[in-house]
């Protein structure tokens, strides 16, 4: 089972920041990272569409032009939000590369900036912006919380085979303890890679044959 660091491993630096990346790579088998469009049209790496939570700063990412966005601490940190090649330029070769398209329009912007990196694989909760991608895809969703989950299942993975994917990123919850939906998904060509477990849960879903985990914290159980 791999371990995948959730926006570099944001439980042990400022998230998404090629500190915290650095920081995780020698724990992790590959890292996730969120991707967006700045005003001045680079491909930064930041989760939300607004910059407050990360900076203080109350302006859409799309409105702010790279010189400016870099000037800004993230989460009080001394790190300032990366662009996508920064990132591809501290991962080595052997540390996979999840890119989670955050917006529609920016996968042949991905597929420049990813193309000398030896595995990478794009994942995004939007169909549409998967669809526009020929790098290989993963198909991310959630459970509605009623339930057992299994129609959110059943939908998610039935968009993974419409799209062509590689692997479903589904939420932790709706594999743990289900290793038969893992093996369905296994049966249709499908990798999981579970979002966002408690360390604790880990173990319930190595045992359960999830290929990966997308996590938090590099320390995990089990």
């Amino acid at each position: 089972m791999r371990l995948i660091a959730h926006r570099g491993c944001a439980a042990r630096g400022p998230e998404n920041t090629v500190c915290a990346i650095e920081r995780a790579l020698p724990h992790v088998d590959a890292v996730e990272v969120d991707v967006r469009r700045c005003g001045s049209g680079e491909l930064v790496v930041v989760h939300d569409a607004t910059l407050g939570r990360l900076t203080g700063l109350d302006r859409p990412v799309s409105a702010v032009d790279y010189e400016t966005l870099r000037s800004y601490a993230v989460l009080d940190s001394d790190q300032s939000i990366p662009r996508l090649t920064d990132v591809v330029d501290a991962l080595p070769a052997d540390v996979g590369l999840n890119v989670e398209l955050k917006e529609r329009g920016l996968a042949a912007d991905v597929e420049t900036a990813v193309a000398d990196h030896p595995e990478v694989w794009v994942s995004s909760f939007d169909a549409t912006a998967l669809a526009e991608t020929h790098l290989p895809r993963a198909f991310l969703f959630a459970g509605d919380g009623d339930g057992d989950g299994a129609d959110d299942w059943t939908a998610g993975v039935a968009t993974a085979r419409d799209l062509d994917c590689v692997a479903v990123h589904p939420q932790y919850d709706l594999v743990v303890d289900t290793p038969e939906r893992v093996a369905d998904a296994h049966d249709a060509g499908l990798a999981v890679n579970a979002w966002t477990p408690p360390p604790a849960v880990v173990p319930r879903l190595r045992r359960a044959a999830v290929d990966g985990v997308i996590v938090d914290d590099w320390t995990v159980d089990g």
